[in-house]
């Protein structure tokens, strides 16, 4: 990433604050550079789990026009081999080609668990030759005959305690490296000689173990020390050993119980003399029960400090009277590495306001709705305990507030009131205590003791867990409103993924696929997003039914199974959108088959529901959780008429399949899913849409349907000017309000943008009053709820869709879905608009090409634009505004445009043309500065 997205990122400065920043770096930073190395989106990565990785890089350059002519890729052994630029393993040649993504590696067959090294050279197209540094990935176990370990547990069953394991080993030679392949059936903390491996917490990522399981790759040479080692592990229930309690909150009707808990691990330690050994999980290992007595996902964990054993897993610890582990039964799932990000302590946030409600409570605001757990710090009696509960609101009020005296907590959710943390102090001294193995959403965390007693000393602070995505994107404008949006839907982004795209990250915690379908495109945007999603794909794969039908929830193990066609849907639309985004075949190559049974299932659902004869409309079917239509619609919890969000998103699917099928050069599939996808759209207008009215499945305007129609072009040519019409009279009759559920809502913003009424889009997004996020807001919330009322869950991502029009309309940065910006922003369209009201606004994108900037400010009766274009791609400009005949348009000072027509040439712009009475700027790769004055 460049300098100043760079520090944009890091201290959110105001693009106008950065000129001066923007002419140092335009003035010093003339080289050119290969940067960002991606093996399989990570950097220097462990446990790539494929044959044939995938290389990418980004080219960063602060000279306008540079492109790549060729590559070659090299990789080697060792750092030394590439550095002489060779590559015994694989050379590739100078490769006449511009792409930079996604390049499939071709070289030797790689082994398991070694180490390789590898470099890009490119050509550019003036002929300059450009080496990158060397970078690095580690392979995984490849082969099921690699693992020699065993899956051990506990000879007893395991219900809500936490056993920890040890075995130790000696080392008598000079390690060379050494590398530990660790998962569980539930969850796990690794330890050697003492010390946590790594900083994953909830690992392994939560999967269906009866299909697939995934097991983390740890460097552990610098663990290791001469003489006797010791390998150590805690074991938990996870999503494993869900059961129901009688006292702790549980989601559904009860436990899920796969089997005891149990765990792999197998320690790979290579030697300076090339010798190695191998250290495994098998029943050499001994147990015994620890200080975590209670752990539960949803109900939390308990932990008593006088239960602990010091030094249980160091060297000088003797466990004779342990128990010795077991065989355990084999759980089913292939074992495959953990590309995904995975879940880490990611922030720490301390308390705004601190209260005494009574003797032995503390209440504690943190100011922000979080996910994850807290952090104690605590001095009492020995043998004292302490409950710790999380909640959203104080008082069972309906919004949060800041915290006052006076306030209590609020128990009127079992997922808050049942949800806690007991913790035993083990002495008088200070002690310290977070959880493990169990997350839940909080703002306020009460404290208080079982005896009603002071504690001596108190302190709290939240802890945010999620999967560790980086950021991805940045936006900033002059309306903080809009800014406090972003910012709420981050930290409800931030709270509900883990593992997956959750719904909440406490009542439920379930991967609910239509949650995650209406919010990707918003979290491709703000987050690193790749890696995450490929997981999430092969868990709706698993997930797949004989039928070919996919589950409202993926994985199936947590959380409940409401949704209709919408939510099956992810399964089609979220690898479409990974292919544009980031220029990704593979994702619909690995899917194409299971993709097409869903398809199938689509077909045959419209000719066996309630109506078959209706053989091209999906009509209610199975029951009514399972035929959902639009969701948490203001006022109404569902809408009044399923078959049409059912069959528009038939229609959808099969229209993306065609589109996936010629990307991947099926042409007979490409026409049969085309000519499938008119006849669909054909019977939906036929069954849905009144010509008198212009509505579509009701006889009032209900806005999800007019969007659905139009976002997916169903809406014949001559009707649609008035179907938009109903869209805009219903928002205006409403006051400018929205009254869409989650699926409409996603839609509303680029509608009405294209449409041409972007006025009226900004004025829905930054209304006050209900329903819109403004009235959350101001009601004191800090993410975004489920319900546009402020009743039940108060941390739901699926609202935050309206980013997109942050960042694609405000900002201007057009995706690839979209249509003028190319597959993995190759070329890039930049089209802002900048509504009355709104003075500038500032955006960053990091793309799979590079990173684009877009920084709009009104200005001196003039529109002031920066832009910065990634190198190795173009872009197309197109400014706000219809153009007037005497407009005139600078560039870095130098006038370009004036008296209607183009003027002086400045390097870099390659055409400035009128097209629709707007005015078109060609250009290539750089950062450019424009005034655009068009009285």
């Amino acid at each position: 990433m460049n300098i100043l997205l760079t520090l944009q990122k890091q201290f959110r400065l105001k693009p106008f604050s950065l000129l001066f920043l923007w002419l140092i770096v335009s003035c010093t930073t003339v080289n050119t550079s290969l940067n960002d190395l991606t093996c399989e989106y990570e950097r220097q990565p462990l446990g790539i789990d494929t044959p044939n990785p995938r290389f990418s890089w980004k080219i960063e350059s602060g000279e306008r026009g540079v492109y790549q002519a060729s590559y070659r890729i090299i990789v080697g052994e060792n750092e030394k081999e590439v550095l002489r630029e060779t590559g015994y393993l694989w050379d590739s040649g100078e490769i006449q080609s511009g792409n930079s993504v996604n390049i499939t590696y071709e070289g030797k067959p790689l082994q398991s668990n070694q180490n390789y090294y590898w470099r890009i050279c490119i050509q550019t197209k003036n002929g300059e030759e450009i080496w990158s540094k060397p970078a690095f990935f580690h392979t995984a176990l490849f082969n099921a005959s690699d693992w020699k370990a065993s899956w051990i547990t506990t000879s007893e069953e395991i219900i809500h305690q936490s056993p920890v394991f040890r075995r130790d080993f000696e080392i008598s030679k000079k390690i060379k490296h050494a590398y530990a392949f660790v998962t569980a059936c539930g969850f796990y903390e690794f330890t050697l000689n003492g010390q946590k491996v790594g900083d994953h917490v909830l690992d392994p990522s939560v999967t269906d173990y009866r299909k697939r399981i995934l097991y983390s790759t740890y460097d552990v040479t610098d663990h290791l020390n001469s003489g006797i080692n010791v390998a150590g592990l805690m074991l938990a229930n996870g999503a494993y050993n869900m059961r129901k309690v009688a006292d702790r909150y549980s989601w559904g009707g009860g436990g899920s119980v796969l089997g005891n808990p149990c765990f792999i691990a197998q320690l790979h330690i290579i030697y300076e003399d090339d010798s190695q050994d191998v250290i495994v999980s098998d029943q050499s290992w001994k147990y015994a029960n620890g200080p975590i007595i209670f752990n539960n996902l949803y109900g939390g964990e308990d932990y008593n400090a006088q239960l602990e054993i010091p030094g249980w897993d160091t060297k000088n610890f003797q466990a004779n009277d342990w128990q010795k582990a077991v065989p355990a039964n084999q759980p089913g799932g292939k074992l495959v590495s953990q590309s995904s990000p995975p879940v880490k302590v990611t922030e720490t946030i301390e308390p705004v306001k601190q209260t005494n409600p009574a003797e032995g409570v503390y209440l504690f605001d943190l100011g922000q709705n979080i996910a994850g757990w807290w952090k104690v710090e605590v001095k009492g009696k020995a043998g004292q305990l302490v409950r710790i509960r999380g909640a959203e609101t104080l008082n069972n009020d309906l919004f949060p507030k800041n915290l006052e005296n006076g306030d209590v907590f609020s128990d009127k959710f079992k997922y808050h009131s049942h949800v806690w943390t007991d913790y035993t102090l083990k002495s008088e001294e200070a002690e310290t205590y977070e959880p493990r193995f169990f997350y839940s959403g909080f703002r306020y965390i009460e404290v208080a003791t079982s005896d009603k007693k002071a504690l001596d000393e108190i302190k709290v602070a939240g802890r945010v867990v999620r999967s560790s995505m980086e950021l991805n994107g940045t936006f900033d404008s002059s309306d903080s409103l809009l800014n406090q949006i972003h910012e709420a839907g981050l930290w409800s982004q931030k709270g509900n993924l883990v593992f997956y795209p959750t719904d909440c990250p406490h009542r439920e915690k379930g991967a609910y696929n239509g949650d995650g379908q209406v919010i990707a495109e918003t979290s491709i945007h703000d987050f690193q997003m790749a890696s995450f999603y490929t997981k999430w794909i092969a868990d709706m794969r698993d997930s797949q039914e004989e039928n070919g039908r996919i589950p409202n929830t993926s994985p199936v193990l947590v959380g409940g199974m409401g949704g209709g066609v919408a939510w099956g849907s992810a399964y089609i639309l979220i690898p479409w959108w990974m292919n544009q985004y980031y220029n990704d075949n593979r994702i619909l190559e690995e899917n194409y088959s299971s993709m097409k049974r869903y398809a199938d299932y689509l077909r045959t659902l419209a000719q066996t529901d309630q109506n078959p004869e209706e053989s091209y409309i999906i009509n209610d079917f199975m029951s009514y959780w399972y035929s959902l239509g639009e969701w948490c619609a203001p006022g109404q919890s569902d809408c009044p008429n399923h078959p049409v969000v059912n069959t528009f998103y038939y229609y959808f699917n099969t229209k993306t399949m065609a589109e996936i099928a010629k990307v991947l050069g099926k042409n007979e599939d490409a026409e049969r899913y085309a000519a499938l996808s008119d006849t669909i759209k054909q019977a939906f207008n036929d069954k849905f849409f009144n010509p008198e009215t212009f509505l579509y499945g009701t006889d009032s305007t209900y806005q999800t349907y007019q969007l659905l129609a139009l976002a997916g072009n169903v809406v014949p040519d001559s009707y649609r000017n008035n179907v938009v019409k109903t869209v805009v009279d219903d928002l205006e009759k409403r006051g400018n309000h929205m009254n869409t559920g989650i699926l409409g809502t996603k839609y509303l913003w680029p509608i009405l943008v294209n449409e041409g009424h972007s006025e009226l889009a900004y004025q829905v997004a930054t209304q006050k009053t209900y329903p819109s996020y403004g009235f959350w807001l101001a009601n004191n919330s800090t993410t975004l709820l489920e319900e546009w009322s402020g009743k039940n869950s108060h941390n739901h991502e699926m609202f935050g869709s309206v980013v997109e029009y942050f960042y694609k309309y405000l900002a201007g940065i057009q995706s690839p879905v979209e249509g003028k910006t190319t597959r993995g922003y190759q070329h890039i369209h930049l089209h802002p608009y900048s509504p009355d009201g709104l003075n500038f606004v500032s955006a960053s994108q990091e793309t799979v090409s590079g990173s684009v900037f877009s920084g709009w400010e009104k200005k001196d009766n003039s529109f002031h634009y920066k832009v910065s274009i990634p190198a190795n791609t173009t872009a197309t400009i197109v400014l706000p505004g219809k153009l007037s005949q005497t407009a005139t348009l600078s560039e870095g000072g130098t006038i370009i445009w004036q008296n209607n027509t183009p003027v002086n040439q400045v390097q870099g712009i390659t055409k400035t043309e009128v097209d629709s009475n707007q005015l078109f700027i060609y250009i290539e790769s750089g950062d450019y500065d424009f005034i655009f004055s068009n009285k």
